[in-house]
């Protein structure tokens, strides 16, 4: 992580097992009839793999918009408004806790095939749908097939690099997920998106300085809706946010890890506000 002229860092995060994992998801796709691809509902654009075409040819796809509770409105029809796919797809949106929607869900990627399992029924054959999971990661994908099946049959966790394997689940007699482990990609040529995906955890913190990190969120807060922070913590810079929430060591010095873990923190799980960073693209 290196910091620029303009006092923003860069990140490049490709551990060796995404290239590895992408390789297995380019494999599993060839026998998968679907994609559904869960991105943050709070940067969905940014989530979006920009070799996607590549990967995905012409299959089917299904948006989740996921934690769609912590976005600000509007962010669905901004998000289908920035897709220029010539495959089959349809959006839909998710919320951080709530369970279910299995039927919604099944509904959508059954008119997607529609014509496939059509022409499966004309020869007497019921289709069952193998579909592949897919997304950064830490954007909820083991949740999404755990919230559908109403059971934790994928492991889950919120940071990112929990998933570290593939696993077929069935959801029912003629669906399938397969679950596959959170990808980035080797390296980001908008440093933005980076710093979108690092905001809402898909990046590990253990590898960023989490302080410049928490003020370059503060700062595209204020740059989106400066009210917002200052609804919630009274004041608007770091160092006002650290002293005013008591993140102070011996001799009145500022705890700056403290205080960013906390500011990090509270923009994660929604306190602060609803967030729709892709307007900072």
């Amino acid at each position: 992580m290196i910091m620029n002229n303009e006092n923003k860092f860069n990140i490049n995060w490709f551990p060796g097992h995404m290239a590895q994992t992408l390789k297995m998801i380019d494999a599993e796709l060839k026998i998968c009839d679907a994609i559904v691809y869960v991105v943050d509902a709070r940067c969905p654009q940014s989530c979006i793999n920009p070799q996607f075409d590549d990967f995905v040819g012409r299959k089917p796809v299904l948006f989740v918009l996921n934690k769609i509770d912590l976005a600000s409105s509007g962010v669905k029809e901004q998000f289908i408004q920035s897709l220029q796919l010539k495959t089959p797809y349809a959006v839909i949106t998710r919320n951080s806790v709530k369970s279910g929607g299995t039927d919604a869900v099944v509904k959508t990627l059954q008119k997607l095939l529609a014509e496939r399992i059509q022409t499966k029924l004309a020869h007497g054959i019921t289709k069952t749908l193998r579909v592949a999971v897919i997304g950064v990661t830490n954007c909820g994908k083991s949740t999404f097939i755990n919230n559908m099946t109403n059971k934790g049959k994928t492991q889950t966790g919120n940071r990112p690099g929990v998933t570290r394997t593939k696993q077929w689940v069935p959801i029912t007699d003629n669906l399938w997920l397969l679950d596959t482990p959170g990808t980035l990609w080797p390296a980001f040529a908008n440093q933005q998106i980076a710093r979108n995906l690092a905001y809402v955890g898909s990046i590990k913190d253990d590898i960023l300085d989490t302080v410049a990190l928490s003020q370059t969120l503060l700062a595209d807060l204020n740059q989106l809706q400066p009210e917002a922070v200052k609804n919630r913590f009274g004041v608007n810079t770091f160092d006002e946010i650290a002293k005013k929430r008591g993140c102070l060591l011996r001799g009145g010095i500022l705890d700056t890890r403290r205080a960013a873990k906390m500011i990090l923190a509270e923009f994660r799980e929604g306190k602060i506000g609803k967030f729709n960073l892709d307007n900072l693209l």
